[in-house]
């Protein structure tokens, strides 16, 4: 209605925060009450819901955040005109508003009243949250309106084919643009999926001059715009931004400190000091321990009477000159190079800060990264035509789930036409006769695919109390998980790849006996080979070899 009062707009803000506190209220409730016959993806569509619904009342209270400050004064012209202290006239202003409220509906004799209603048809369209719509019984719970706000599924348009509705992460693009990197090791796309966060330190398998590039820079910034909105797709009642911000304060922390993995000289690593690139290299090497650089033979000797004997060396010799002829490229740069210090610093940090973030983000999706693991692996196992019947089954399922529930599954048992007690009971007991594992949709997985995976294969691993596995995977899965982890810590043996594939406890205590024999033994010849001597050239040589070389006369 026009003409309407700041105080009156501030009244309806009020209400309407209130009304959707209730609406989220009794969204949870129903949500808590029916969480056992809901779809992954249903319960996707209702933590959206949830998460609009607080949207919508943040701003609303940052609406009367905003009006009670009162910064330009209109509230309190408000009250002054509310509140007149003319003697004469003290109700004045209150016929004058109801004057032009008499004169609105006399112009508009068929105008409704504007009564609120929760509508996700913005929401599902991809738009903001609208603010109210009319309805025709405003005493309309919480839990009908959702149904009748039920529209386009917005699930399937927020994600990929392949991420399945949050289920799974999908990185190939990402990992193209990872092989396009210069200098970076070839991985496949599922080693990229475990390794795609270690961006730095020594597992690293991204070399430093691979940093300097722009297109590492690029590959950093969209990888982490995805995991962002990837989180926030999946776990919309999650504070991302508090999982960046927290991210990037214990980086700003470290990184004063120098404490950054990979980043321990602020950028000197990766683009090189204000006192030169070779130069910085050669000191962050000494500091490690590689020895004593020579510029001309362009390696590192380990003690200084091995670099001084080398210095009289023909090959030394030639190097040298020939490293005079050319000029010295490691001469350091002029010391007032300040101002290219602080730019290096700037770049550094800023790609440092990323992969920090990337690193943070990757953390929380680790069960997702396992489960996308598994995908892949699986579906590679797959012929043509098992994809084809897969698609044809997905497709099939989808328009079933579809004509069982047309409101998408939520919020059915609030309906004004409820469906009777057979149709109720048909939908929400699931027909597994063969008792069939339940797939991502919490419906049994197709019998062929039981069968391809070996479901039907038990397998007892005596080490983790007898536990019996399903299926080949599953059995080999375990191996790296904390039961089995566990039962190996019970008999004092370390869970490494060579006691894999045993399960029984008198051959893992019988191959942990081998396997200290056969390091005694070994341990025993290299110790016939531990002793090193070193030719007039530095060069280093086991005491074997250097007498075998000898005696051909080749040193």
């Amino acid at each position: 209605m026009a003409d309407t009062s700041l105080i009156e707009v501030a009244r309806q803000t009020h209400e309407e925060a209130e009304r959707y506190h209730q609406a989220l209220v009794d969204l949870l409730l129903h949500s808590a009450a029916t969480a056992t016959g809901l779809t992954h993806k249903d319960k996707l569509k209702r933590a959206h819901k949830a998460s609009d619904l607080l949207d919508r009342v943040t701003s609303r209270y940052q609406y009367l955040d905003r009006f009670y400050a009162d910064q330009h004064g209109d509230r309190q012209r408000e009250l002054e005109a509310l509140s007149s202290t003319r003697d004469d006239d003290a109700f004045g202003e209150f016929y004058d508003r109801l004057a032009r409220i008499r004169e609105y509906h006399d112009r508009y004799p068929g105008a409704l009243p504007d009564n609120f209603a929760v509508d996700f048809s913005a929401l599902e369209s991809g738009g903001g949250a609208s603010a109210s719509a009319p309805i025709e019984d405003a005493s309309m719970s919480a839990a009908a309106q959702y149904a009748d706000a039920a529209g386009l599924d917005f699930i399937d348009r927020m994600f990929s084919g392949e991420e399945m509705a949050g289920r799974f992460l999908d990185l190939y693009l990402y990992h193209e643009a990872y092989l396009n990197l210069k200098g970076a090791k070839r991985l496949t796309y599922l080693s990229y999926i475990d390794d795609f966060d270690k961006l730095a330190g020594p597992s690293s398998p991204i070399p430093l001059h691979t940093k300097k590039t722009d297109a590492y820079r690029a590959y950093l910034v969209e990888l982490r715009r995805y995991l962002d909105g990837f989180l926030r797709k999946t776990q919309p009642l999650a504070d991302v931004d508090v999982l960046s911000a927290q991210a990037v304060s214990e980086f700003d922390a470290a990184w004063d400190k120098g404490e950054v993995e990979g980043w321990e000289e602020k950028g000197a690593e990766v683009f090189g000091g204000a006192s030169g690139g070779q130069g910085k290299g050669k000191a962050v090497a000494a500091a490690e321990g590689e020895g004593i650089w020579c510029a001309a033979c362009r390696r590192f000797y380990s003690k200084q009477t091995v670099y001084d004997a080398h210095l009289r060396s023909p090959k030394h010799l030639r190097a040298a000159a020939r490293l005079a002829q050319n000029g010295d490229d490691s001469t350091p740069a002029p010391a007032n190079n300040e101002a290219e210090t602080i730019k290096i610093r700037i770049r550094s940090k800023a790609i440092a800060r990323e992969e920090a973030v990337i690193i943070a983000l990757a953390t929380h999706l680790s069960a997702i990264r396992a489960d996308t693991k598994s995908n892949v692996e699986r579906k590679a196992a797959l012929t043509d035509r098992e994809r084809q019947a897969e698609a044809l089954a997905a497709e099939a399922e989808l328009n079933r789930m579809s004509a069982l529930h047309p409101t998408s599954g939520l919020d059915s048992s609030s309906s004004t036409t409820p469906p009777p007690a057979d149709d109720e009971d048909d939908t929400a007991r699931v027909y597994n006769p063969l008792k069939l594992p339940l797939g991502w949709d919490g419906r049994p997985i197709p019998f062929w695919l039981y069968k391809l995976h070996g479901l039907r294969t038990e397998f007892r691993c005596e080490i983790c109390s007898d536990h019996v596995y399903l299926g080949r995977k599953n059995f080999e899965k375990h191996f790296t998980e904390s039961r089995h982890a566990f039962g190996m810590r019970a008999l004092g043996l370390p869970n490494t790849v060579q006691f894999r594939d045993v399960t029984s406890i008198a051959d893992a205590l019988a191959l942990a006996e081998k396997l200290r024999r056969q390091g005694r033994t070994q341990q025993a010849q290299a110790g016939l080979d531990a002793q090193e001597v070193e030719d007039e050239h530095g060069n280093a040589y086991t005491k074997k070899t250097y007498d075998l070389l000898k005696r051909q006369g080749l040193i």
